[in-house]
């Protein structure tokens, strides 16, 4: 079965319409973004939502205090680093706080990526492969070259990982027949006007779930 990540969850509403869909993992984004939220304010939602889906959180270069406080606020299941954390402060994070580390990985055209995958592959729990923005750390709405998914998937090796980026109701269906990854991660792509659209939150994982039963993924 493909695993779905939905992130940048703002409001309980959505996380609770999240949970009775089954979602994968909900992604919370503590780093600057108009998607941010505070700690205080996902330790509430999940209050509100005891059967919540695993909680990641999403950070982009914390500090150590930043880090410590929002864990000793929120009971998050995976930290995800989503800027240039080297490797070894992956593998401190994920010693220190004992929980899973996910480390996303920005996809340029033309990179060379496989010393930079291999840097991370021992210390970290899996991969997210994102599109590559100058200024934006994530959340850019726009896809990498899917084409590149075979090789990311072999460089990856044993290392679980997600695809990240432009992913959308009117895509994922041929993404998913494509290249079949194991994990994708969408925001923009189920929001309107910037904002989490119930809509297409129901009409993206119905064509995930259509694919893996007309293909047969459990």
């Amino acid at each position: 079965m493909t695993r779905v990540k939905i992130c940048g969850v703002r409001d309980a509403r959505t996380l609770q319409l999240l949970a009775a869909q089954n979602v994968d993992y909900v992604g919370f984004v503590f780093a600057a973004s108009r998607r941010r939220v505070s700690p205080q304010a996902v330790r509430e939602m999940l209050q509100r939502v005891p059967e919540h889906p695993p909680a990641v959180g999403v950070f982009v270069n914390p500090s150590r205090e930043e880090l410590a406080e929002a864990l000793a606020c929120v009971p998050l299941q995976v930290i995800q680093l989503h800027g240039e954390e080297p490797p070894d402060v992956c593998a401190e994070v994920r010693a220190r706080y004992q929980r899973a580390v996910w480390k996303a990985i920005r996809v340029r055209d033309g990179a060379a990526l496989a010393e930079e995958v291999s840097r991370y592959q021992p210390h970290v729990d899996a991969f997210l492969f994102d599109t590559y923005d100058p200024n934006l750390a994530g959340g850019t709405g726009r896809r990498f070259s899917w084409e590149r998914i075979p090789e990311l998937a072999a460089l990856a090796g044993s290392v679980p990982f997600f695809v990240a980026g432009g992913i959308d109701c009117d895509n994922v269906g041929s993404l998913l027949t494509a290249y079949a990854p194991p994990a994708i991660d969408v925001s923009s792509g189920v929001e309107t006007d910037g904002v989490k659209d119930e809509q297409k939150i129901r009409t993206f994982l119905e064509r995930v779930r259509e694919h893996d039963h007309t293909n047969g993924r459990k």
